[in-house]
C-alpha cells in the first residue's frame, strides 16, 4: 500500500474516471437533452392515455376517478378557506364588541308549472 491507500481503491478510482468522463460528456450533450425531452413527452402521452382509459372504466362502474377526487379536494379546500374567512370576520366583530348579525337571504321564489294545454 503506497501512501496509505488500498490497491483496490486506486483501481476503482481509475475505472470511475475512465467511465465517468465518457458518461459526463454524454450527459452534457445536446443529443442527451433531446432524448430526455422526447422521453418526457412520450411518458406524458402514455400517462394521459392510461388515465383516460382508466377514468372511462371507473365511470362505467360508477366509481370515482382520480380527476373526480381532485375536483372534490379543490372544492373542499375552497370551502375550508371560506369558513376560515367567516370565522375571522366573526372573531373581529366580537372583538369590537359588536354582535354578528345574521344576513338575510332573499326568499326563494317558487316556480309554478306552466298551465297544461
Amino acid at each position: 500500500m503506497a501512501k496509505g491507500k488500498p490497491l483496490w481503491l486506486d483501481t476503482v478510482l481509475r475505472l470511475e474516471r475512465a467511465v465517468g468522463e465518457r458518461v459526463e460528456s454524454a450527459v452534457r450533450s445536446d443529443t442527451y437533452f433531446d432524448l430526455v425531452t422526447q422521453a418526457n413527452r412520450a411518458r406524458a402521452l402514455m400517462t394521459e392515455a392510461v388515465e383516460s382509459l382508466s377514468e372511462e372504466w371507473l365511470h362505467l362502474w360508477n366509481l370515482p376517478a382520480n380527476t373526480d377526487i381532485r375536483g372534490i379536494q379543490a372544492q373542499l379546500s375552497r370551502l375550508e378557506r371560506r369558513v376560515a374567512t367567516l370565522q375571522k370576520e366573526i372573531a373581529d366583530l366580537e372583538a369590537d364588541g359588536k354582535r354578528p348579525s345574521a344576513r338575510r337571504r332573499a326568499p326563494v321564489k317558487k316556480q309554478t308549472p306552466p298551465p297544461a294545454a
